[in-house]
């Protein structure tokens, strides 16, 4: 997965803006196009490339990125089952050449695909997430943290419930 991050920059190097924004537009149709069963699929390769786009100064690309996660976040905003990809993402968002634009959008996804992560991912990447915090920009900690500590709840959930059958917490209520 970790090459995932690093071919969605690679993949831009060396294009223009103008072929930057054809592809761009290919893949909104290829997102408008596909069908929720395969969403998922298409959304760990698309998300990633998009939102490495957005290190062109290219208003026009900026535009059509936006455009696509617009188009993203209506498509998957009431479907929880449909996941995004963490580790992609993440790897993205620590790519030493990543532009603060991209790490700002990829933040959000990152706290979106978390919530949507199986448990056993979450499991793996709360560590990475949490190991270097302390070098994150303050607002970013906040977003990682608040996202740390749901998993958290849930995992203290799940132990109380194994181990006090009819245990059932104030916030479940």
């Amino acid at each position: 997965m970790a090459e995932a991050a690093s071919s969605s920059l690679s993949a831009l190097s060396g294009k223009s803006d103008s072929e930057i924004e054809d592809m761009l537009d290919r893949m909104l149709t290829r997102l408008a196009l596909c069908d929720d069963s395969k969403l998922q699929n298409l959304l760990s390769k698309l998300l990633p490339l998009t939102i490495s786009s957005l290190s062109s100064q290219s208003p026009a690309v900026r535009n059509k990125v936006i455009e696509i996660l617009s188009h993203v976040n209506k498509r998957v905003k009431h479907q929880p089952e449909i996941g995004l990809p963490l580790s992609d993402l993440w790897n993205l968002y620590m790519e030493a050449n990543a532009t603060p634009m991209v790490k700002n959008f990829c933040i959000v996804y990152i706290e979106m695909a978390f919530e949507r992560a199986h448990k056993e991912e979450k499991e793996i990447m709360a560590p990475l997430l949490l190991a270097n915090i302390s070098k994150l920009p303050p607002q970013q900690q906040e977003i990682i943290l608040r996202t740390i500590a749901r998993m958290t709840k849930d995992v203290v959930t799940s132990v109380l419930e194994l181990k006090y059958p009819g245990f059932s917490p104030a916030w479940k209520k």
